[in-house]
C-alpha cells in the first residue's frame, strides 16, 4: 500500500536547487548558442560576417528562447527571471569579453541578460502549476474531532490534546 502511494506522488525541488539549476541552465545556453551564431556567421554566411546589427538582432531574438528554456529548470516567475538573469549576464559579458570584444560591452550584457530574464519569466510562471498539481495529489490532512487540529491520515493520536483518533 505505502509503495504505490509512494510512486503517485509528485516531487517537488528545493528552491535553491531549482535557482542554481536555472542561472547554470541559462549560462550554459546563453554560450551555446552565442557561440553558434558566430560560427554561422562567420563561417556559413560570410557575406553577413560584417552585419554587426544583424548578429544583434538574431542573438536578441534567440536569448528569449534560451531564457524560456532556462526558466523552466525554475520553480516561480520570478526565480526564473533573476536566475536567467544572472546566467545570461555573466555568460554575455563572458562571451564578449574572449570572443567578441565591443566598445558596448556591458551595455549589451545588460541588455541581452534582460531579454534572457524575460523569457525565464515567461515559462518560470509555470512551475506554479506543477507545484498545485503535485499538492492536489498529495493526501489530504484530517481533523481530531475532539479539539479540531490537523493531523495526519496515519495518526493514532492527536498531536495536540493527545485524544486517540478512530482508524482511517
Amino acid at each position: 500500500m505505502q509503495g504505490s502511494l509512494g510512486n503517485a506522488m509528485a516531487t517537488v525541488r528545493n528552491p535553491l536547487s531549482s535557482f542554481i539549476i536555472t542561472i547554470v541552465a541559462a549560462l550554459g545556453l546563453t554560450l551555446l548558442v552565442a557561440a553558434l551564431i558566430r560560427i554561422i556567421f562567420l563561417f556559413f554566411l560570410p557575406a553577413f560576417s560584417g552585419a554587426f546589427e544583424m548578429q544583434l538582432i538574431l542573438l536578441s531574438f534567440s536569448f528569449v528562447g534560451v531564457g524560456a528554456a532556462a526558466g523552466r529548470f525554475s520553480i516561480i516567475g520570478s526565480m526564473g527571471f533573476v536566475g536567467s538573469l544572472v546566467g545570461g549576464f555573466f555568460a554575455t559579458f563572458l562571451f564578449q569579453m574572449l570572443l567578441f570584444p565591443t566598445d558596448w560591452m556591458i551595455l549589451l550584457s545588460l541588455f541581452w541578460g534582460a531579454l534572457i530574464g524575460l523569457g525565464g519569466l515567461l515559462t518560470g510562471k509555470l512551475g506554479l502549476r506543477r507545484i498545485d498539481r503535485a499538492l492536489s495529489s498529495m493526501p489530504q490532512a484530517r481533523k481530531c474531532q475532539r479539539c479540531g487540529a490537523k493531523v495526519g491520515l496515519t495518526a493514532q493520536k492527536c498531536w495536540s490534546c493527545r485524544a486517540f483518533l478512530p482508524p482511517v
